[in-house]
Formats: C-alpha cells, sequence, structure tokens
C-alpha cells in the first residue's frame, strides 16, 4: 500500500510516516519498494503498521526522531524486525570483500575515535586534578595571609593602646609637674609676704 492509505491505516499523518521512512532509510533499513506514476515508492505492509505507531509514540515521548531511534536499537529484535528479507539487498559474492573491507574500515575508524576520545578524557581528568590542586594551594595560601593579617592588625591594636596609655601617663606627669612649680611658687611668695611684713 502507498504513503496515503497506510497513514490512513496506521492512524499517523503522511508527513509522520515520510519522517520514520527517511530516518529509516538514513539507517541502512530497507523497506519494500513499488513503482507509482513513474517513480518509485515505498510498498507498506500491513505488518508495518505496529512497528510505525510504535515508533511514533517513542518520538512523541522523546520529542526527537534521534533519541527514538536510539531506544529502539537498544531493543532486542529490532533489527530483524525492520529489515526485510529481501535477497537482493544482500552482497553478491563478489561484492563480499569489499564489503568486509569497508566494514574493517569503519571498524577501524571507530576504534581510533574512542581511542581519541580516550586521551581527550584522560587529559580532563588530568586538568581538572592540577585545577584542584591549584585551587588548594590558592585556599591554602588565603589562609595563611588571613592568619598574618589577624597577627598584624591585633599587634597594631596592641601597640595603640600601650601609645595610649604611655600618652595618658606622660601627661599625668606633665600636670603633676605643673602643680609642684605652681606649690613652690605659691611658697615662694608667701615667704616675701612675712619677710616684709616683719622687715626681713
Amino acid at each position: 500500500m502507498l504513503t496515503k492509505e497506510f497513514a490512513l491505516k496506521s492512524g499517523l499523518s503522511e508527513k509522520q510516516v515520510r519522517k520514520i521512512v527517511q530516518h529509516l532509510e538514513e539507517r541502512g533499513y530497507q523497506l519494500k519498494k513499488t513503482e507509482y506514476r513513474g517513480r518509485e515508492a515505498t510498498d507498506f505492509q500491513e505488518e508495518d503498521i505496529e512497528l510505525f505507531q510504535e515508533i511514533a509514540e517513542r518520538v512523541g515521548r522523546t520529542n526527537s526522531y534521534e533519541l527514538a531511534f536510539e531506544e529502539l536499537e537498544q531493543e532486542k529484535d529490532f533489527l530483524q524486525v525492520i529489515v526485510k528479507e529481501d535477497n537482493h539487498n544482500l552482497p553478491s559474492d563478489q561484492q563480499f570483500p569489499q564489503v568486509m573491507q569497508e566494514l574493517k574500515a569503519e571498524i577501524d575508524k571507530m576504534r581510533e575515535e574512542r581511542q581519541l576520545l580516550g586521551q581527550m578524557i584522560s587529559q580532563v581528568h588530568k586538568q581538572q586534578e592540577e585545577l584542584k590542586s591549584l585551587h588548594n594551594q590558592l585556599n591554602s595560601q588565603l589562609e595563611t595571609n588571613t592568619k598574618s593579617l589577624n597577627a598584624i592588625t591585633e599587634s597594631q591594636k596592641q601597640q595603640t593602646e600601650q601609645l595610649s596609655k604611655t600618652q595618658e601617663s606622660i601627661e599625668s606627669q606633665a600636670k603633676e609637674q605643673k602643680e609642684l612649680v605652681t606649690t613652690i611658687k605659691n611658697n615662694n611668695e608667701q615667704k616675701g609676704f612675712w619677710q616684709r611684713l616683719f622687715g626681713g
């Protein structure tokens, strides 16, 4: 059946059906084809309805075709359900060595990418350890500086208190000296008065 009829039977929109077909074919899954008005078209089967409905449900739940297919590809037997048994799609004996070579090249590429990714992860871990060490050093230095600053502040406080006490002592001594001078002056004046009085 063609897209329009299949969409009606599956309860999906034609746009949804085409989108699912596009993602299936991008992943190498083969769907049966037929000719319609001189062009190749997908020939949907009754057994495809349940599968397309499930894919649409996953897309609706994940809000992403990529995530939906990732979930489905991880489930058991999904590949066996999707890939149609069509001998025309299998490589011939002449093509097999080339297919194996391409497959080997792809696996080697994946290994290189995985190795590169491992090196990048290792580098990130190393940088994280270096940053952690630097952070600890800065914290230790900050703590030392804080202690030194507190000690300086306390010393300045003690010096200020000592200076204040010294100033008070000097002022007290000056006052006593002033009082002593005044007393001596008064005594001298009184002595002169008595001397003059008695004809000293």
